[in-house]
């Protein structure tokens, strides 16, 4: 017979062996719902990633805006590129010595622009030079040319032989009637270049070359045409660097 000593110590016994049990079904219960929530988590944390850089790769670079700032930066860009000669890019020196002339510093050497060089742009640069047989003598080339182009600018360059025909015959010269400007070999930097005779009593002759990065115009007095053409490409590789 038991006494209620031992039935109170048997039910003791048995509600903590029953709760010992259920004890230990949560940790596992609680580890796999842990489990099961990091999971998903990790996988959201992921996955937008990875979808972000698939994007990036697939889509095309977005158009920039005209206008934009790094439209103005780029526009700016071309006056040091240039001056460097950066990429090939080819700028007018003022050479002191070209062609057999000495470049004027005296009353011969230009006191303003004596032609209207066209439309001048972000890194363009415009050269005015003179050469007689000495730096204080008669002028006897005058040259007038605009670098920093990006490309070959036919336009500008019949502009600047107007211009050039114009000026002759404003200081007292006198351009022959019908004649025009003709081609001659270019020499080894290449572009176009072309000559015409400029007086009608003397031998003088205008020339000009064009090519991507520059624009020339040139008035030889003393010079044919055909003469002047030879002159002009021997004096490129000192201006033109």
């Amino acid at each position: 017979m038991r006494t209620p000593v031992l039935r109170t110590a048997l039910l003791a016994a048995a509600v903590a062996g029953a709760l010992s049990l259920t004890a230990c079904e949560f940790p596992g219960k609680s580890d796999d719902k842990k489990s099961d929530k990091a999971s998903p988590t990790a996988t959201v944390e992921a996955s937008p990633s990875a979808a972000a850089s698939d994007a990036a790769s697939a889509a095309p670079s977005p158009a920039v805006p005209s206008g934009a700032a790094t439209d103005k930066a780029t526009a700016k860009a071309p006056t040091s590129t240039a001056k460097s000669g950066q990429a090939g890019a080819k700028v007018l020196v003022s050479a002191a010595r070209t062609g057999g002339y000495e470049r004027l510093t005296g009353q011969g050497a230009p006191s303003d622009v004596p032609i209207d060089p066209g439309d001048m742009g972000p890194g363009m640069n415009m050269l005015v030079v003179a050469y007689g047989k000495s730096p204080t003598g008669q002028r006897e080339v005058l040259i007038e040319g605009v670098d920093g182009l990006t490309a070959m600018d036919g336009k500008r360059m019949e502009h600047m032989i107007r211009g050039m025909i114009d000026h002759v015959n404003a200081d007292g010269g006198s351009v022959p009637e019908g004649v025009s400007m003709l081609d001659y070999p270019a020499g080894p930097l290449g572009g176009t270049l072309q000559c015409m005779p400029a007086q009608d009593a003397y031998p003088a002759a205008i020339c000009a070359w064009a090519d991507k990065n520059t624009t020339v115009v040139a008035y030889f007095d003393k010079l044919s045409a055909d003469d002047a053409a030879k002159k002009l490409v021997t004096m490129r590789a000192d201006l033109e660097k």
